[in-house]
């Protein structure tokens, strides 16, 4: 059987703690978006930094998914809490 890897954490990607609130968690997802977009990227960049930029792009964007929406964020936080 093959493990897992393990679920990257929603607040850290986002650099919160739980107990943030909505204002706090949309204040650093925007922060975040703006420095990894692929958009933003020097063309001149070297490929392995792009990668890296959209790795933690889509990492942030998945993040947001979960803890962008209250009904979400309430499931994932008793999951978590569940574990």
């Amino acid at each position: 059987m093959a493990a897992r890897a393990p679920r990257p954490d929603p607040y850290g990607a986002l650099g919160a703690g739980p107990s943030a609130g909505a204002a706090e968690l949309r204040r650093r997802y925007r922060r975040l978006v703006r420095t990894y977009h692929p958009d933003r990227q020097s063309a001149d960049a070297p490929a392995e930094a792009v990668e890296e930029c959209v790795r933690k792009f889509i990492e942030i964007d998945q993040a947001w998914k979960i803890l962008g929406h209250e009904e979400t964020k309430k499931e994932y936080d008793l999951l978590r809490l569940g574990s």
